[in-house]
């Protein structure tokens, strides 16, 4: 299980480094209009982000993705050491009536 919540911050991170990088890019590039809407896995952020504040959100999504690849790689950590010093478990001994 715990494996399990590695691999999917892993992959949330990911995502969220890569819609920052995407953010990043489209606020290089002209946006028409008032601005651009933000969405983020089909849940919409904000309707209408100025030009001038694209970067913030662009660096917002990429310190989360950042965050959260970084928890990733500490519970990876945690759990290959876990793994290599589990000893067998043995038997207690019984007290001696």
């Amino acid at each position: 299980m715990r494996w399990t919540v590695g691999i999917l911050f892993s992959m949330v991170g990911i995502i969220l480094l890569t819609h920052g990088l995407n953010l990043k890019a489209i606020a290089e590039n002209s946006v028409d209009g008032d601005g651009i809407g933000v969405y983020f896995l089909g849940i919409e952020i904000n309707e209408s982000v100025p030009a001038a504040d694209i970067p913030s959100y662009s660096n917002g999504f990429m310190g989360s993705g950042i965050i959260f690849l970084i928890l990733a790689v500490c519970l990876f950590v945690i759990l290959l050491r876990e793994h290599n010093t589990l000893l067998p478990i043995a038997q207690k001994k019984k007290a001696s009536e």
